[in-house]
């Protein structure tokens, strides 16, 4: 575990930690360092906290498929059964900034019967590999809170559950963070970016000036690859990283949004409270006037889309009305819900499906934190948990229980063979 708030005077005689970004990654790497007693800042490129992809509307937290588990897959499954507690803390530093959390539980609409079989090998996989810890079942039919909320034939071979998935507030959630470093002291600088990392640990800035820290953490969304190219050993292969594209939506309800959150063939539905709405940056249109606040029961975040071509980043476009229309198709009870938010932005994909996050080989003290690409927001805090660790080893109490798996290390993430992929429901990680 990580060690409390140190003071001020112990914070000053440990080594600094700058952070490049200000992004989920980044504010999570930042917190859990000035948590060990390190002193940190952090600089960003854009305008305010969550500028790029942390800056969305969706906020879906929800494990990977438990048939094929992995150390990877059981590191997401801890850090999501976690991330409530971390959560609670980071409200209660940020002088009580609310997120949006809630462990909504999911419903994901059985289409043929080859989803049902698959649904079915779930279940059998997760009372093994998740334990009591969680739950996932298959129902024949549609439970009785679901009317309205999906079609019949949407769901015409059953419903699969679980009770782990939850659902933030992706723009609340950054804010909070936020403000729970500058209530420790952390100085968050935005509209600085990094135009170049040396390996000495030196940054040169956009605006032309030089900052060193002993500890350089990169977590610079889908910019972070670019920063790491002239660090790269000749042996690693950038190839296939970059960002994917991803358009959403912000619907407001006049009733109560659904209870639990709905998947269905890579179209999430998110219910959100409407005290905050979410989305910022470049990418966020407000449609109409945008007041969430005293205009509607509830609010419904539908997405994404994903793009690995674009023209413009930050904009949107038909793609996404076409991911509503099929929403509304999906969940009846959003035929007549308002679009009051649209966003777009790009998210950073690892060079495989996992993150990266540990030191870069060949220089004296540059780390990285990236490629969370659509579950970030629900692994961040263990990422950021375990970079410490690392990073600053003299600083931490105790092992963590739930370390980086292995290959989430860059040397392994950059490598140019890749291993093979897991088998099905390996039980030597299994949640116990």
């Amino acid at each position: 575990m990580v060690r409390s708030l140190a003071s001020s005077a112990a914070a000053a005689a440990t080594p600094p930690v700058l952070v490049i970004g200000a992004g989920i990654f980044g504010l999570s790497v930042a917190y859990a360092a000035r948590r060990a007693g390190a002193r940190v800042a952090v600089i960003e490129a854009g305008t305010v906290p969550g500028c790029g992809a942390s800056g969305g509307v969706v906020g879906a937290l929800t494990p990977h498929t438990p048939v094929r588990w992995s150390p990877f897959t059981a590191f997401h499954f801890r850090a999501l059964l976690d991330l409530a507690g971390h959560i609670r803390e980071i409200e209660q530093v940020s002088g009580g900034l609310g997120t949006g959390y809630m462990q909504t539980g999911r419903w994901t609409p059985l289409t043929t019967q080859h989803r049902l079989d698959a649904a079915r090998a779930d279940a059998a996989a997760a009372a093994v590999v998740w334990g009591n810890a969680a739950s996932l079942t298959v129902l024949d039919t549609l439970p009785e809170a679901a009317a309205g909320w999906l079609a019949p034939e949407a769901a015409a071979y059953g419903v699969q559950t679980d009770t782990v998935s939850a659902r933030v507030n992706p723009r609340a959630y950054v804010l909070s963070l936020a403000a729970a470093l500058q209530n420790s002291g952390v100085a968050i600088s935005c509209g600085v970016g990094a135009a170049r990392v040396f390996p000495d640990g030196s940054v040169v800035t956009t605006e032309g000036t030089t900052l060193r820290g002993q500890h350089i953490v990169i977590a610079g969304g889908s910019g972070a690859w670019d920063m790491l190219r002239p660090l790269a050993p000749l042996s690693w292969t950038l190839d296939g990283t970059g960002g994917v594209k991803g358009q959403a939506a912000l619907l407001a309800l006049d009733f109560p949004p659904p209870p639990t959150l709905i998947y269905a063939d890579g179209l999430y539905v998110i219910p959100h409270d409407s005290g905050v709405v979410g989305g910022s940056g470049s990418g966020s249109t407000t449609v109409g006037n945008g007041d969430a606040n005293g205009s509607c029961s509830g609010l419904v975040a539908v997405g994404s889309t994903s793009e690995k071509e674009w023209a413009l980043p930050s904009d949107t476009d038909d793609k996404l009305d076409q991911l509503v229309a099929r929403a509304q198709t999906v969940v009846p009870n959003l035929s007549n819900a308002r679009i009051i938010r649209r966003w777009a932005g790009v998210r950073p994909k690892p060079p495989r499906a996992h993150p990266v996050a540990g030191p870069v080989p060949g220089t004296s003290s540059v780390w990285v934190a990236g490629g969370g690409f659509k579950i970030g927001f629900g692994i961040a805090h263990a990422i950021a948990d375990g970079l410490v660790a690392q990073m600053l080893p003299d600083l931490i109490e105790a092992p963590l229980s739930n370390p980086l798996p292995k290959t989430f290390s860059p040397e392994v993430a950059f490598a140019a063979t890749k291993e093979p992929r897991p088998s099905k429901t390996q039980t030597d990680t299994a949640i116990t």
